[in-house]
């Protein structure tokens, strides 16, 4: 017997929006934030190989499926399994002649394949979110705005 899937939708979301005001819009900025982040992979910076091509696939942030992604991690991962392994068998040493793939290291390769897989497979509510996410910055009180500014300038100083 085929199980009928849950199709209904809730409206408690769209009923509740009403009882909010300006003053919960940090908050609610913080959730869509946080969920995007989540949904990124947990990464939240810019890729570390932006404007580099990965031989075969090109860059990497542009690359619109997952199939692709898994092919570029599996060539950036054999390339420096064999790399080590030859190195090994030249006696040369890894800590003097690392691993590197247009200027970028097996590492910071695999995070960005790995944080652009997790933005594929979320395209749909990734672009919801950030939509949503635009909209709260727009109506954030004057005061809101700049404590966010602050945070941030904060965060540049503490660098």
């Amino acid at each position: 017997m085929k199980k009928k899937a849950n199709t209904s939708v809730s409206t408690e979301t769209a009923t509740d929006l009403s009882k909010y005001t300006q003053e919960n819009i940090p908050a609610m900025l913080a959730a869509v934030t946080a969920k995007i982040t989540l949904l990124k992979g947990g990464i939240p910076k810019e890729a570390t190989t932006k404007g580099k091509d990965l031989p075969g696939f090109g860059e990497i942030t542009s690359i619109k499926t997952v199939q692709e992604l898994v092919q570029a991690h599996s060539s950036v991962t054999n390339k420096a399994r064999v790399y080590r392994e030859s190195a090994e068998i030249l006696d040369i040493p890894l800590k003097k002649y690392p691993f590197k793939l247009n200027g970028c290291s097996e590492e910071q390769w695999v995070a960005d394949i790995t944080s652009t897989i997790a933005i594929v497979k979320n395209k749909v509510e990734l672009d919801k979110l950030t939509k949503t996410k635009a909209l709260l910055e727009a109506n954030l009180s004057a005061e809101a705005k700049l404590a966010e500014d602050l945070k941030k300038i904060a965060a540049l100083i503490a660098e």
